[in-house]
């Protein structure tokens, strides 16, 4: 295994650079903003976003009271930035309140809708409404469900051709199977259905229609065109045609052997175009977001898949050798090869999920509390005991007693259930919109500790302390302290406080924070002898 140690520690020092996401877009700021009420309407109604969105199927409408249809201009995408969704008047509007009702499909491809009430001139007052929130409905379940079959394939293929590759010596054996012929074209076919099924499931999800239009041409043509899905599904089919060529030729010809490896190369490469759907195109430091879940993806896809050719594949082919000793030993051989790579394979389960962990997970309260976290902290469970039951199979494998039974179907059908929960993972909004009360502290130059904490820390009304000490003992004799907070996705929107002081070393104020994201927290306190105390805070703050 020490061969193995150079691309453990590698992978590894990756983790020391963690960029955050926060999954699905969020409203950081309006034109009007929620419950303003203005005398003069803007030029245009603008609305910012906390990540590009895509520039297809969007829309931003206004509403009366009454709920009648104010005309507006069709909603753009800002030359100015990918973020900002606008649209112009037609004309002028009455007194009264107005509702601003917006869509769009964010940049990780979810559909999010919400809507921003206002007041023109003077009316009656409007009382105070929630911002836009983003819709954290449950997944659509056949959108789950062909997510979980691709996943399946992709481990199905990819373990097979790690079998014929990695664990067997005798190609013209493979080849020659019956079942390894009908295992790889039902793999095969598996996952052809899953991605060419993804595209009308895509045109429902983001034009907000029913099956029934779900083959209108008009929207295929422009979830084709005009989003990042359409580009990597277009790649999708082309990879798929050269899969099936590659692999009939395979099987024809057992003695090629550049053939399976190029089959596997295609596999990896229809599961890089997977990493770059999902939560990972919300991301800053997305080539190496991509390179971690097309390597968790990999890993887990040949681990479960090397499981399903032992279940499938192996038995049959223990069953050709002629001799009964050579059956026993062919049989154990192989295990004792895969359960080899199996430490591998897990070692970079773990590196690539604490790295996605990280990204969105912000918290521990983040972790328990929100739906991602939930399913993340059940799939480490289950992934657990798979490792264990991996551990019992290697140690009977170098007892060679007992054929391996029942606890192989058990570890595979934990491997089954996890990609369910990592295709219920893509679709659900990130831990990053809930991070929970936040506690910080920052060592100054002069050895000062100070220390932030914000309560709940989210959208809205919340509670602002600072305290301030010196070798564990509070300082005292502050002339003042105040804290600027500055959102870092747009220039608008600082706020500054004076705080006040709640006993020795302590300050608290409250605020309301007006829109999720990263904001810097600068807090700085002047002593009675004029000497400064400073110290910055890179905090997230959620939408929930």
């Amino acid at each position: 295994m020490k061969k193995y140690l150079w691309l453990v520690v590698s992978l590894f020092s990756l983790l020391l650079y963690p960029a955050m996401a926060s999954g699905h877009a969020t409203v950081i700021s309006s034109n009007p903003s929620p419950n303003e009420a203005m005398d003069t309407l803007p030029e245009k109604i603008t609305i910012q976003f906390s990540e590009n969105i895509q520039p297809a199927f969007h829309s931003l409408e206004v509403f009366s009271q009454d709920g009648d249809k104010i005309q507006t201009q069709d909603s753009t995408i800002s030359e100015q930035s990918e973020k900002i969704l606008e649209a112009k008047w037609k004309g002028t509007i009455d007194e009264g309140i107005y509702y601003i009702k917006w869509r769009v499909v964010s940049s990780d491809g979810h559909p999010i809708e919400g809507t921003i009430p206002f007041q023109f001139g003077d009316s009656a007052g409007l009382s105070d409404q929630n911002n836009s929130e983003v819709n954290e409905s449950f997944p659509n379940s056949i959108n789950v469900m062909l997510q979980s079959l691709q996943y399946i394939c992709f481990a199905a293929l990819t373990g097979i051709l790690f079998f014929r590759l990695s664990l067997m010596k005798d190609s013209r054996l493979f080849e020659a199977s019956r079942r390894t012929r009908l295992y790889l074209w039902l793999s095969y076919s598996g996952l052809a259905f899953s991605i060419f099924c993804s595209l009308p499931l895509r045109v429902t999800i983001d034009a907000g229609v029913g099956w029934t239009d779900a083959f209108n041409v008009s929207y295929i043509k422009e979830v084709l065109n005009a989003t990042n899905f359409g580009t990597i599904w277009i790649m999708e089919i082309l990879i798929l045609l050269l899969l099936f060529l590659v692999i009939y030729f395979m099987l024809e010809n057992s003695l090629n052997k550049s053939l399976p490896i190029i089959s596997f190369i295609i596999i990896a490469s229809l599961m890089i175009c997977k990493a770059f759907t999902g939560h990972t195109a919300a991301v800053p430091n997305q080539a190496l977001a991509v390179l971690m879940d097309f390597l968790h993806l990999l890993s887990m896809a040949l681990w479960l898949g090397g499981l399903m050719a032992l279940l499938v594949i192996l038995p049959g082919l223990a069953d050709r050798q002629a001799v009964q000793e050579d059956k026993k030993t062919f049989y154990w051989s192989i295990i004792q090869r895969f359960s080899k790579w199996a430490f591998l394979f897990v070692i970079i389960l773990i590196i690539s999920g604490i790295y996605s962990s990280l990204q969105h997970v912000p918290t521990i309260h983040s972790m328990f509390n929100t739906t991602y976290g939930q399913l993340l902290l059940a799939k480490i469970g289950l992934m657990l005991i798979m490792i264990v039951l991996g551990g019992f199979h290697f140690l009977r494998g170098k007892k060679q007693t007992k054929k391996l039974g029942y606890s192989v179907g058990m570890e595979f059908g934990l491997g089954i259930v996890i990609l369910l929960i990592a295709a219920l993972l893509t679709n659900v909004q990130t831990a990053m919109s809930s991070p929970g009360p936040i506690e910080k502290t920052v060592r100054t130059e002069e050895n000062n500790e100070v220390t932030l904490m914000v309560t709940p820390n989210e959208v809205g009304d919340n509670l602002i302390q600072v305290n301030l000490s010196n070798e564990g003992k509070p300082i005292a004799e502050i002339e003042q302290l105040t804290i600027t907070m500055q959102p870092l996705d747009t220039p608008r929107g600082e706020i500054k406080l004076q705080m006040k002081e709640k006993q020795t070393g302590t300050f608290t104020s409250k605020s309301i924070l007006t829109m999720p994201g990263k904001w810097n927290i600068h807090v700085h306190g002047l002593t009675e002898s004029l000497d400064s105390i400073n110290a910055d805070f890179i905090i997230f703050i959620g939408n929930s």
